[in-house]
């Protein structure tokens, strides 16, 4: 009987669901809605049966049981504790789904983008999350709960509203003048500082532009040489530094191998000013003069991680990985 593994990539947007056979060949790669249930108005149940609507379509539409399922690999945003995960799992395998891994979504970027699947990733996309894997198998999160782990510093939501507190607070505040102000404006159609507050909400309420839209304003500002903007951008870049050098710390990397940085996540990805990153370079950089740290930018997409993993798991021959990542190009 063939085997496959499964991969799931699941984010506040969206998730890749995908199917390889055991000698690296793609089977199936579909896109599906949420799968985090802090973005689903049901919450759990809800996630249940988005979960059980993608199982279902992506298995019966070639012909797989999950008995030929060898091996799966979840990374699902929203899996942040260990109680989220028991009730994950005990979700997942009333699913039918029996032998599989269910962590963070940030974990998939370290196996996805690393030849050796050890290191960090930073996600920085709808949500803020930073996930490490050593040699030892040792896992650990930074971030991703809100204020429970100290404030989340990232995401297009979380730049939005910076760039929303950054207009609000010059126009009626007092605070230093900046080009994303000119632009909310100009966006809005209004004039008056006085009916900031109402259009916004009104547009956003209306669904002409959802919140994370307007994290955009923050890079254009930048790349005219805004200082408010290009602040909000070195704050945020010194706020992952702080999150990757707390992972460096607490698990056991070895001080003679490189430790590789993984930027995932679209606003570091496709955000249009690279302050940020070389924020973090330096930071990083400054704290750990003793290591030899690398960094990529992830361009495999995370659900890719989640294959590899699958099949590091089950037995994947070495020269699979250039394979897997190739289906994906």
């Amino acid at each position: 009987m063939k085997k496959y593994v499964l991969g799931v990539d699941g984010g506040g947007t969206k998730t890749h669901c995908s199917i390889f056979d055991l000698d690296g060949n793609m089977v199936d790669l579909v896109s599906w809605g949420t799968t985090n249930h802090e973005c689903l108005s049901g919450s759990y149940a809800e996630l249940q049966a988005e979960l059980s609507k993608l199982f279902t379509y992506i298995l019966t539409k070639n012909n797989i049981g999950t008995e030929d399922l060898e091996r799966c690999v979840f990374g699902l945003a929203g899996v942040d504790t260990k109680w989220q995960h028991e009730f994950i799992t005990n979700m997942i395998f009333d699913l039918g789904i029996r032998d599989f891994t269910l962590c963070n979504d940030s974990y998939l970027g370290v196996k996805a983008g690393s030849e050796n699947g050890t290191g960090i990733c930073a996600i920085n996309g709808t949500a803020f999350s930073i996930g490490g894997i050593d040699s030892k198998g040792n896992m650990l999160q930074i971030g991703g709960l809100g204020e429970l782990s100290g404030g989340d510093f990232g995401g297009g939501e979380y730049l939005a509203g910076k760039a929303i507190a950054a207009t609000y607070n010059s126009i009626f505040k007092g605070d230093s003048e900046t080009l994303i102000t000119d632009m909310f404006f100009d966006t809005l159609g209004i004039t008056s500082k006085f009916d900031f507050v109402e259009a916004l909400k009104g547009k956003i309420d209306d669904g002409t532009y959802k919140y994370d839209y307007f994290n955009r304003l923050v890079f254009e500002a930048a790349n005219k040489n805004d200082a408010v903007a290009q602040g909000l951008l070195d704050n945020m870049g010194i706020e992952y530094a702080r999150c990757i050098s707390a992972v460096i710390n607490n698990l056991d990397f070895c001080k003679q191998e490189p430790v590789e940085i993984i930027l995932a996540g679209s606003i570091f990805v496709k955000g249009e000013n690279s302050r940020a990153i070389e924020k973090i370079r330096q930071e990083i950089s400054n704290k750990h003069k003793d290591r030899i740290i690398t960094y990529k930018v992830l361009t495999a997409p995370p659900v890719a991680g989640a294959i590899l993993w699958a099949l590091e798991q089950s037995g994947m021959k070495k020269h699979h990985r250039e394979k897997v990542l190739k289906a994906f190009e």
